[in-house]
């Protein structure tokens, strides 16, 4: 499976020492260079970075998103990814419109969970939120309610 990935899910996986469930849940990662830049720190060798050709498309979105957003929709679009990895509202509802499909970082730890790749999703969430990623209670009552079902 084919997927983009934006830079608030690179920060908050890594941040939580959960990069690797990215290689391990899809076989082809791509991030923009935008997301690369944002990222600062070297990405592993696993994560291939592109360049968005359809410079027209991201134009339109840095109306209403920042670059790294924008690109990473763009690349989705271009590349045909199966999935896209967005956690901004305004970012996500703009894809939508697109008919990508769309997960969150929260998406990828319920997904490592149904997967077996997470034995305890609660204390991943938790981590999480030591970090300074944002959740509200109800996406983390409905991720758990989620993971807890679907397992």
């Amino acid at each position: 499976m084919k997927v983009v990935v934006d830079t608030s899910a690179l920060i908050a996986l890594s941040g939580i020492g959960r990069l690797d469930l990215l290689r391990k849940l899809f076989t082809l990662i791509l991030v923009p260079r935008a997301v690369a830049e944002e990222y600062g720190e070297p990405l592993p060798g696993w994560i291939k970075i592109l360049d968005v050709d359809n410079k027209q498309l991201v134009q339109v979105l840095l109306e209403y998103l920042h670059r790294g957003e924008a690109e990473t929709i763009a690349l989705a679009v271009e590349a045909n990814a199966d999935t896209v990895i967005l956690d901004d509202k305004k970012a996500r509802s703009i894809a939508r419109r697109l008919s990508l499909k769309i997960i969150g970082t929260i998406g990828v730890l319920v997904l490592a969970k149904k997967q077996e790749l997470v034995d305890d999703i609660e204390a991943e969430i938790n981590k999480l939120l030591q970090t300074s990623f944002y959740l509200s209670q109800d996406v983390i009552t409905k991720a758990l309610e989620i993971a807890r079902t679907d397992c």
